[in-house]
């Protein structure tokens, strides 16, 4: 999975691609030592709409972190986002014969139900346990180490369109790099944002990036639903851009600076220098107020929030969350979208960024490298996972050459 301990994580996102380069200690946690990030104009809406521009934005993001972290990589943990992705329960069954549950057995319980048809061109990316009913026993979280006869599983399962899920596979390995594994940003994002207490009294995700605005719904400490909505900052930037007649690049700026999601909150009438289109940019002829600016992001803002709320609504798992959403990605940067969000979700609100790592810096620790920061703490689990699996297989292949040499030994004496 790693050459040495090094892991990575490759954020592929509607307005950057971004990467982690992480060292595991002895207990295989990690520690960031190399970020790197690219502009991408690649990606719409999840979906790669020009591979050479996406391939470009991962080869100089991979470059900046190898060049911070002073080592080469040859694999990463890939995000998957986009409109493509669906969320679904489903279940599985399996007979038990009154044996002792095992971790095989839920391999095979959850097999079971990840093999239930899906419609049309599409692949499972994750399959996560939700409950499970040991014959009459309901809402059992953990059967292994129990007996029965029938083990049910309520599984939630997340599936994406197969040509968009080829498409980032081949791009990665257009930039000579292999994939540990493909995990979905909503999950990532969870990951590095949510604390355990959320996770378990229930909590809705909330991450606003470049293109989409990601969700994800946590209760009881599993994950229960995702979705995606095709808006996210880039049209805020977008609105901008428009309404003010100005370069994309300049807007992204003045958003970042002065932008408010809210007018309301806007003091003081200042007047911002900005060039129209075509100009130099560095010989601004036009003017806008920070009032006049937020008034152009917050309907943009009220759209994102309320089609959440919506989403919220639809999933059926509104009560599960009670009135915890955390909001992190680039665009929960804006000032005022806290007070904007409490209002239109009626529930309360809190910024996240990435917590769970060591080794990030105020640079590397803002809001929009959640996913990425979410892969890398996958990614340690799954290596450490790995490498425990390793050391059970070797101590069997050890006893059973010991005794061999034994059995040998004993014959030919005999």
């Amino acid at each position: 999975m790693a050459k040495g301990n090094y892991i990575a994580g490759l954020d592929i996102g509607g307005s950057k691609v971004s990467c982690f380069i992480a060292e595991l200690d002895d207990f295989y946690n990690p520690r960031v030592i190399g970020y790197g990030q690219h502009v991408s104009h690649g990606m719409k809406r999840g979906m790669i709409i020009d591979m050479d521009r996406t391939e470009t934005a991962i080869r100089e993001a991979v470059a900046g972190a190898e060049e911070m972290a002073d080592v080469s990589i040859s694999s990463v943990f890939v995000s998957l986002g986009g409109v493509h992705l669906r969320s679904h329960m489903t279940d599985g069954l399996v007979v038990l014969n009154n044996h002792e549950i095992t971790d095989a057995d839920i391999s095979k319980v959850i097999d079971v139900a990840r093999a239930k048809q899906l419609e049309g061109d599409r692949q499972i990316i994750q399959a996560q346990p939700v409950r499970y009913v040991l014959d009459s026993h309901t809402d059992i979280r953990d059967p292994r180490g129990m007996t029965g006869s029938r083990l049910e599983a309520e599984v939630h399962v997340i599936s994406a369109a197969s040509s968009a899920v080829r498409n980032v596979v081949r791009c990665v390995e257009r930039c000579h790099l292999d994939i540990d594994d493909i995990i979905v940003q909503p999950y990532a994002s969870a990951l590095s944002c949510l604390v355990p207490d959320e996770k378990e009294l229930g909590v809705c995700l909330v991450d606003i990036g470049g293109g989409t605005c990601d969700i994800a719904i946590y209760s009881e400490g599993v994950l229960l639903y995702t979705s995606v909505i095709p808006v996210g900052g880039n049209h805020i930037t977008s609105d901008i851009a428009r309404g003010l007649s100005t370069p994309l690049s300049y807007a992204e700026r003045i958003k970042n600076l002065h932008g408010c999601a809210m007018a309301s909150l806007v003091q003081g009438d200042d007047n911002i220098d900005i060039p129209h289109v075509g100009e130099d940019e560095d010989s601004p002829s036009g003017k806008v107020t920070k009032g006049a600016l937020a008034g152009i992001i917050q309907p943009r803002c009220e759209e994102i929030l309320e089609m959440v709320r919506e989403k919220i609504e639809q999933s059926g798992f509104e009560s599960a969350i009670g009135r915890r959403v955390v909001l992190t990605g680039g665009a929960s940067s804006l000032e005022g979208i806290k007070q904007l969000a409490e209002a239109i979700l009626d529930k309360n609100v809190r910024l996240a960024r990435p917590s769970e790592l060591d080794g990030l810096t105020d640079m590397s620790s803002l809001p929009q490298f959640s996913t990425v920061s979410g892969l890398i703490i996958h990614g340690a689990k799954e290596y450490a996972a790995q490498q425990r699996n390793k050391a059970v297989t070797r101590k069997f292949t050890d006893f059973f050459a010991h005794l061999n040499k034994w059995l040998k030994d004993a014959f030919h004496t005999g």
